[in-house]
This record gives C-alpha cells, structure tokens and sequence, in this order.
C-alpha cells in the first residue's frame, strides 16, 4: 500500500509554491508535491498500456507520458489563484498524436465505449471544433483513474491529449519559440506580432484539416491570411530562428541508448540537451534525480528539466520535438500549405 500524502498537506504544498515560499517552507512544500506528482507514474503506465492496445487499429500512432514539470505548475497555481493542487487534472499527462481529424475522434471515442474502469469527465474540451483564443488545437480528455489493484491511487487525474501531427507542429512551433526567447508564448507571453504569427498560422491548419478556425480570424479570407502570415514571416524571419536553434545529434550528450523513461535537461542558450536513460526497475531513482535537477536549476530559466516517456528515443523524440527545439515539421507544412492557397 502507497502513503499518500493528505489533501491538506497537498493543498498547503500548493498554496506555498504559489506565493514563491523560500527556506524550510519551500524545501517542505516540494517534497510534498515531489510525492503527489510521483502517485501520478502508476496511473499513467497502466493508462499508457491501455493506449497501446487501442492504438492497434491506427496507423504509426505516437505515444507518449510525462510528470507535469514543476515550473508549469507553479506557473499555472499563479496565473490561476483558485487553483487547488490536489485537483489539478493534467499533473500525469499523456499525448496521442494521428494522421487525421477522423482518427482523433475514432480514437476518442474506442476510449470512452472501452471496456475498462477508469471514469471520463464529459464533455471533452474539444479545442479543434473551438480554438483557443491563442490558436491551440487539441482534444482534451480527463478520466479519473480506477484500479482494484491499487486502490489507494482511485481518484487520481489523468489527462490524455489527442491530436493530428498537424496541430502538435503547430503547439510544438510555439513551445520551441517560447523556450528560445523566454517568453513562454503559450502562458501569453511574446510579442504582439509573434503571437499574431502563430494565430494566422493556426487558422492556416485548420484550413487544410476543414475544421473551424479560431474566433478572432472567423471568416476572414484564407488568401489574406496566408497573406499577412508571410508578411510577418518576411519582417521577423520566424523561420530562420527557429531552424538555427534546432539541436543536432552532435549537440545531444546521452548516458546510454533506449530506456523506458528519459531525464531530459535542454540548455537553451547552450543550445544542449543531456538525456539520461532509466529502465522501469530504476524509476524511483528517475524520480528522485527529476526533483533533484529542478531544484538545482530552478533560477536558470535556460534550463528545462523533464521526465519522459514514449517507447524508444526515436518516439520519444517524434512525442517531444521542442526539447530538442525542433520544428521542421511545423515549417515544412506551413510553406507547403501556403503554396497551395496561392496557386
């Protein structure tokens, strides 16, 4: 039987990290959400191996799981003050990523008719049919997870993202360029223009995927879109900065080859990335060593630490391009659908 920690001492864990604790208060209150975010490892291995077996019926499906980082949860207990941390519902997060719209909805939809325990939150947010104000598109599902095996982890969230690989270039476009500039472009940082740029290129997706596009470019001509996307593209160079930051394998210092989990440390500015490769046996070390690097480096905004998991490297690498700042995806579709528009 897991110890959990109480929703008090969750909720109290929470409410220091939020107001930017330091001393003992801190060291206390990271210790508390280290463990309430390691609880959240079985439910998503066990929902992982649930994705597998659905994803049989679909063509080369990326996969993937990670432990929300700590900085994205501080963030988001600020940004929103009624947040409570032992109701956060996407600190065990997973991602499936499909060819098409058709298969997001198929996929979805052998989830909720599957035959296993774990209770979905209906409705969905289905940021596909409604965009985000910033663009972002996704399905996102919240099931509360269920397993007579562990009873003590009942109740946990698992949030499952599923999306085409047209809309993860575009989120991963916008993580790659927010972690290069520090302004965390999906929190609602960036310029004006930047975020302008990502908007266009959104509604420029989901144009091609025939699906409806944000609110605040409803309507509007498709050519002046793809237009004023390459107006902007022209001024910034968008696609120069982030073609220079991609990292390649000589830039990519790894402990060993495939694992079943990978500590990942990007260094922004050093334009690196350290990956270090945990069999399932050595998780609790995994674990440990992902608090740890966050504590070290948490006043190093270059730095970004995460624990991932996604099959081998390669997947791993498919399911989470922005730590390796890469977004020739992204580019390559976005030429190739603007050439379209114009001809």
């Amino acid at each position: 039987m897991m110890i959990l920690p109480s929703k008090k001492q969750v909720q109290k864990a929470g409410k220091a990290l939020a107001k930017n604790t330091t001393g003992q208060e801190y060291t206390d209150a990271m210790a508390v959400l280290s463990q309430w975010r390691s609880l959240h490892t079985y439910p998503i291995n066990t929902f992982q191996a649930l994705l597998r077996k659905k994803a049989k019926d679909f063509k080369n499906p990326i996969i993937a799981q990670r432990l929300k980082r700590t900085p994205s949860i501080i963030t988001k207990l600020q940004r929103f003050p009624n947040m409570d941390l032992s109701r956060m519902q996407d600190i065990g997060g997973l991602r499936v990523i499909v060819d098409s719209i058709d298969d997001v909805y198929r996929f979805h939809q052998s989830l909720i008719n599957g035959k296993h325990q774990h209770e979905p939150l209906l409705p969905p947010n289905d940021y596909i049919k409604t965009p985000k104000a910033d663009g972002y598109r996704s399905l996102h599902q919240v099931f509360k997870y269920h397993n007579s095996d562990k009873p003590e982890l009942n109740g946990l969230f698992v949030e499952l993202q599923i999306r085409t690989k047209l809309q993860h270039a575009w989120a991963t476009a916008v993580e790659t360029l927010g972690i290069a500039t520090q302004s965390s472009i999906k929190t609602g940082g960036g310029t004006d223009e930047i975020k302008r740029f990502f908007k266009l290129a959104s509604a420029l997706f989901s144009h091609h995927e025939k699906q409806p596009l944000l609110d605040e470019l409803a309507g509007v001509n498709i050519y002046q879109i793809a237009q004023e996307l390459q107006e902007i593209e022209n001024r910034l160079q968008i696609f120069a900065k982030l073609k220079s930051i991609i990292i390649t394998a000589k830039q990519i210092e790894s402990s060993s080859n495939d694992g079943d989990y990978y500590l990942i440390e990007l260094d922004s500015k050093q334009g690196t990335v350290s990956l270090v490769a945990f069999s399932k046996n050595q998780l609790a070390i995994a674990e440990t060593l992902y608090q740890s690097q966050e504590i070290k480096t948490k006043d190093n905004a270059n730095i970004e630490v995460v624990l991932l998991s996604a099959g081998n490297l390669k997947q791993v690498k498919k399911a989470y391009p922005n730590y390796f700042l890469d977004t020739q995806d992204f580019i390559k579709s976005l030429i190739k659908i603007c050439a379209a528009i114009k001809t």
